[in-house]
């Protein structure tokens, strides 16, 4: 007994499409995950001033101000070897989007980074190797903008302040000791701090 099944094409695509799929390419101490651009979706305005991620022999590649291959599109991962995450963020046309984020290979938080059309844009944290935070402050448009705080030592921290990349202070910049034991869980309000003038 012969029985036949007639099936349109296109629903078979809906229930299984390679190009949902995440791309994997293996290191020799970590692997790539990753996902790319449709066949026949492409960017229509490339940007000269950004570098484009894109997949082209069997590899990721990055160029400023063109691709020769497919973009990256959406969740990007690293993993070291059975170690966990190395770096995690996302792809928008090519060009990595909104928050960033990086490890050591001993698990530990390396930093946080937002970016917006390839380009640093937001806050931004970095941590030391015991995971303390050590710096944060903001990116406005690829450049350091505003108040930049670094922790110097457990009991004193530096604050500079930067306009459009550039150093800038109206007044001498000052280091600040904490009189209370810092401690990174503590709220602002219990926290005594001295300026010191340099």
């Amino acid at each position: 007994m012969l029985v036949f099944f007639a099936a349109d094409s296109q629903g078979i695509r809906s229930y299984f499409d390679a190009e949902a799929y995440a791309h994997t390419i293996n290191h020799d101490l970590y692997k790539t995950v990753f996902h790319v651009m449709p066949y026949g979706e492409q960017a229509t305005k490339v940007r000269f001033n950004r570098h484009y991620a894109w997949f082209g022999g069997n590899q990721i590649h990055f160029t400023q101000g063109g691709f020769s291959g497919r973009l990256l599109d959406g969740a990007y991962m690293e993993h070291f070897n059975e170690k966990g995450l190395k770096l995690q963020g996302t792809y928008k046309k090519g060009l990595m989007d909104g928050e960033w984020k990086a490890w050591r290979t001993d698990g530990s938080l390396d930093s946080i980074l937002f970016y917006s059309s390839g380009i640093p844009n937001g806050k931004f944290e970095r941590y030391d190797a015991a995971g303390v935070l050590m710096e944060y402050g903001k990116y406005k448009n690829g450049k350091l903008n505003g108040k930049i705080t670094r922790w110097v030592a457990r009991d004193s921290m530096q604050i500079v302040r930067y306009k459009n990349g550039k150093l800038y202070s109206k007044r001498p910049s000052k280091a600040v000791m904490i009189l209370n034991k810092w401690l990174p869980w503590k709220k602002k309000n219990s926290v005594t701090a001295v300026h010191l003038k340099k």
